[in-house]
C-alpha cells in the first residue's frame, strides 16, 4: 500500500518564473468540485517523494497555506514539466481525488526469482511490459506489481490475466499481452573453412600446369628435331633438278 505523504504548499500570487527564481516549483491544485488554487512547492521536498518506491503513484496530502488558514488536499502528481536541458521540474499539476472513489492509473512491474529456461537452459527473459495500467481507490494504489518467473521454462510466457494483483486492485490491461518469456538462447552459426578452388576460371591449375611444363621440356628440342627431316627434303629437290646450261 502507498505510503501517506505530506507536502507544505503556499497559495501563490506571482508568476511561475517568479516562483521559481525563488527556488520553488509552481503548481496548481484541480479537481471535481472545486476552483484551481495557484501554490509553491519546496523543490526539494517533492523531489524527494518522487525518488520514493511509489514515485508518481504517491498519494500525498497537499497542506496549502493560505490567507483564510491552511487546508489540505489528498492529491496525486498527475502531471510533471521539466526542463528539457536541465532536467529541473517546472511546473506541476497536482490532482485532488476522492478517497472514496476508485481511479485508475499505471504500476511498475517486477519480475522476481530466476526462470528455470534461463538457469539450466541457458534461455534470454525477455519482459515486453514494464507497467500495468490498474483500476483501485487512491489508498490502495501498490508501488508495484510483482510477477514471479520461477517456473518459466523455455517457450513459456506470463500473459497479463495471469498476474495476480494485490487485495482491492484490479488489471484493466488487455488480458492476452503477454508480460514475460523466456526466448531460446541464440545458437552460434557454423563458418565452414573458405575452400581454395583449384583454379581461377581461365587458369590451368597449378599441378596440371607443372605436369605439362615437365612434359613439354623434353619434347621442345624434339619439335626443332621434327623441323630438320622437312629441311633434308628440300635440299634433295634441289639436288635433283637440272641445272640450266650457261
Amino acid at each position: 500500500m502507498m505510503k501517506k505523504i505530506q507536502i507544505e504548499a503556499k497559495s501563490r500570487d506571482q508568476k511561475a518564473a517568479a516562483v521559481r527564481r525563488a527556488g520553488l516549483i509552481p503548481a496548481v491544485v484541480y479537481g471535481k468540485g472545486m476552483e484551481p488554487v495557484s501554490v509553491s512547492v519546496d523543490s526539494k521536498g517533492f523531489m524527494a517523494v518522487m525518488r520514493g518506491s511509489a514515485g508518481k503513484n504517491a498519494l500525498i496530502t497537499l497542506n496549502v497555506e493560505q490567507k483564510s488558514g491552511k487546508t489540505s488536499f489528498p492529491v496525486l502528481a498527475h502531471d510533471i514539466e521539466s526542463d528539457a536541458i536541465t532536467d529541473k521540474v517546472t511546473h506541476i499539476d497536482f490532482l485532488k481525488v476522492d478517497l472514496e472513489k476508485e481511479i485508475r492509473t499505471k504500476v511498475p512491474v517486477v519480475l522476481t526469482g530466476e526462470a528455470e529456461g534461463v538457469k539450466l537452459d541457458g534461455g534470454i527473459l525477455v519482459q515486453a511490459i514494464r507497467q500495468l495500467e490498474v483500476k483501485c481507490l487512491p489508498t490502495a494504489i501498490p508501488d508495484k506489481i510483482e510477477v514471479d518467473v520461477t517456473t518459466l521454462k523455455i517457450g513459456a510466457s506470463i500473459h497479463v490475466s495471469q498476474v495476480v494483483p494485490p487485495k482491492g486492485v484490479s488489471i484493466t490491461s488487455f488480458g492476452e499481452d503477454v508480460v514475460v518469456t523466456v526466448s531460446a538462447p541464440a545458437k552460434e552459426e557454423e563458418v565452414a573453412a573458405p575452400v581454395e578452388a583449384a583454379a581461377v576460371a581461365g587458369e590451368v591449375p597449378a599441378a596440371e600446369a607443372g605436369a605439362a611444363g615437365a612434359a613439354a621440356a623434353p619434347g621442345a628440342p624434339a619439335a626443332a628435331g621434327a623441323a630438320a627431316p622437312e629441311a633434308a627434303k628440300t635440299d634433295a629437290k634441289a639436288k635433283a633438278a637440272p641445272k640450266q646450261g650457261k
